[in-house]
Formats: C-alpha cells, structure tokens, sequence
C-alpha cells in the first residue's frame, strides 16, 4: 500500500472539526476511545452529516452495516426521534455491548436494536423496509450491498458509503481486495439504474446514494 493522501488539506480539516465541534461528553468520550485504541470511526465531520441526512430525509427506520461500538448509531438515533429505530449491527458482541453502554449514557438506548452477526446476512433477514442504510462494512464486500440495498431501501432512501476514497488508494490499480472491493462498488453504484450518487470529499469519502 502507498503512503495514504489526505483527502481535504490538514488546515482546512482542522478548521472544520475547530468550528463543528460539540461540547458533548457522550461523543467527546467515544472520540477519545477511538483514538486510544486506533479504532476506526466516521468521527466529528461525517456524524453530523448522517445526522442531517437522516434529519432531510424523515429517517425514521435506519440499518447499520457496521456499527463498531455505536459512534454513528448515536449520530442516527439523535436524529430518527423517540418514535424512530436504529438496527446495530456489530461481529464483535463486546463492541456490541459497549455501544449500547455509550446509548444509554446518552439517553438513547430504547432507539436501537443491537445486533451481533454478519451484517449483511441480518439486513437479509429483516422485514419491511428502511429509510436510510449506512454501509460500512468490511470493504471487500462493498459490492455486495448495492442489490441488497436495492430491496431494502424505500423509494427515496439513502444509502450512506463511507470511506469511498481510502486514503486515495483508489488512485491507482491495486490487487489489495479491500481497494478493489471500494473500486468495484464505486463503478456499479454510479451505473446503476436505481440509485443517483454523489461522492462527496469529506474525511475519506462518503457516497450518498438515493434509491430511485
């Protein structure tokens, strides 16, 4: 693998986390976690995007395919209201657990319905459909979300791809699968017929894809 790029300048990402950022303990103490341990997640500048997605969007039912220990599901559950559900879904039961600690710290446990599992085979198995999907598994399997996604999403529902630029690896031809697998989602997503995508630059790509 070649040396990562940074996708917006260090300066400009600085000012952006500097102006966005919340004096909120629940989310601060998660920040500091994954930041201890090296645990990859959306962080300060993607969540409030998927908040105001969900928000745009009248979310009320929203899907995670991976969830880690539950920094974006708080970001979610903020956003689909009392009345609203976020289906978690995590490999690791002890990630698992402490999301729902951090959700309860936050007052928002009773949003979300924890799940431990393949992500995708729980996304096959539930009923009815979602609003919002956000798709960050392991990224060989990318391309597997897009027909999945297509029976699950309603009609003007998003489906949310983080990490879409990987560290501008998806520059140049590459033969590690998670590369490949981010590449091979990005051309079928873009040519198909029931989604309009827009990639965005932000932190290390986000595609936001509209169900047709």
């Amino acid at each position: 693998m070649s040396r990562p790029i940074q996708i917006t300048h260090p300066r400009i990402e600085e000012y952006l986390r500097r102006v966005q950022r919340r004096p909120d303990p629940v989310l601060r103490s998660m920040e500091a976690h994954a930041k201890r341990n090296g645990f990859p997640i959306i962080g300060p500048l993607v969540g409030p995007l998927l908040f105001a997605l969900a928000r745009a969007s009248r979310a009320r039912r929203v899907f995670e395919l991976g969830s880690g220990f539950g920094y974006s599901a708080v970001w979610f559950a903020r956003a689909v209201g009392p009345r609203g559900l976020v289906v978690m879904t995590e490999g690791d039961a002890a990630n698992s657990r402490r999301a729902m600690r951090y959700l309860a710290r936050a007052g928002l446990a009773r949003r979300v319905r924890p799940l431990v599992g393949d992500a995708l085979s729980l996304l096959g198995r539930e009923r009815g459909k979602f609003d919002l999907i956000l798709n960050d598994i392991d990224k060989h399997q990318y391309p597997e979300v897009i027909p999945l996604a297509r029976r699950k999403l309603r009609p003007g529902g998003l489906l949310v791809t983080d990490n879409v630029l990987w560290d501008g690896e998806v520059l140049q031809p590459s033969r590690e699968r998670s590369t490949r697998g981010i590449v091979r989602f990005t051309r079928l997503i873009l040519a198909s017929p029931d989604f309009h995508t827009v990639l965005l630059p932000v932190r290390d790509g986000v595609a936001v894809s509209v169900r047709r």
